[in-house]
This record gives C-alpha cells, structure tokens and sequence, in this order.
C-alpha cells in the first residue's frame, strides 16, 4: 500500500508549533485561499496551522505542508468529542488518548520512529469502511505477525467477533 501522505501525531499544541518551525521553508508565501476543510488547503508563512472545532465539539490543531510532492500533516487532538476509544468495547482509536502508551516503533534510516500499531489502525479503518486499508493490514499481520492481545483490546466488541479467527 502506498501512503498519500505523512500523519504526525503530537501530544500537544506546542509540538505543532514546534514542528510548524521546523518544515516552515515549505510553508506557502501567501495564505491560503480555500478553506480548512478543503483537501489541498497548505500552511503559509502567515497561517502555518489552524485550530478547527466541528459541531461534535471535536477539536484539532493541523499543519500541513508539501514536501517534494509528498504531504506531510501535523495533528494535535485536543478534543475527541466522544469518538470510541476504549480498550474495554468500544475499541481502540487511531487518534484516542490510548495510542501515546500503545505506540511501536519500527526503525527508519538509523531513527526509530513512534508509529500507531496497525492492530489499532485496523479498528479505525473498518469504522470508516476503507476495505483496501483494512486488506493491507489483515494481509500485514498476517504476513508479519502481530500482538494477539493487542488486536483484542483495539478491536471493538463487533469487530472481535468479525475477526476472532485472528484472536
């Protein structure tokens, strides 16, 4: 599977600020025209990153930019605004407050870089029905091994019983 782009979770605002610091060459001169909702909508000089509140209450902090055609976001979720997440039913979410002690690392040009395991982004990808996602990562795991318990505790109730001859 070949990604569209880069998804750069932090923890907080400052890590996007920080972030926003560091890749402002690719930054726009002049803001953007479109709206925050709109897919090609970039960081500039003048708006590097936007919060944004949705009628659910869920809030997030965004830069995005172009990096030799490739996109790369920053994200900091200050507000989940009742999204499933929860190792105990209702499953576990790509962008919850379970992913920072969950984290794995695969190793990257000598980093060893912090990544969302795909037990817990196969959860996330059948709540937004992405068959060819949740495809790539069943064919991953299966491929690669995973952590059996993991899988049990990212998967909600449903989808354990949809997937239990992997558990």
């Amino acid at each position: 599977m070949n990604p569209n782009d880069l998804d750069i979770y932090v923890q907080n605002i400052d890590d996007v600020k920080g972030l926003a610091q560091l890749l402002n060459e690719f930054n726009l001169k002049t803001k953007s025209n479109l709206s925050y909702f709109d897919v090609d909508w970039l960081s500039s000089n003048e708006e590097p990153y936007f919060t944004q509140t949705f009628p659910s209450g869920f809030t997030w902090t965004k830069g995005k930019w172009k990096i030799h055609d490739f996109t790369v976001e920053v994200v900091q979720i200050s507000n989940s605004a009742g999204i499933p997440d929860s190792v105990t039913g209702e499953g576990i979410w790509e962008g919850g407050k379970y992913i920072w002690e969950l984290k794995k690392y695969v190793e990257f040009e000598n980093y060893e870089i912090p990544v969302v395991p795909l037990e817990i982004q196969l959860e996330s990808n059948i709540r937004r029905n992405r068959q060819d996602r949740i495809d790539a990562i069943l064919n991953a795991l299966r491929t690669n091994g995973y952590d059996k318990e993991l899988l049990g505790n990212a998967l909600s109730n449903t989808n354990r019983e949809r997937f239990k001859e992997l558990l």
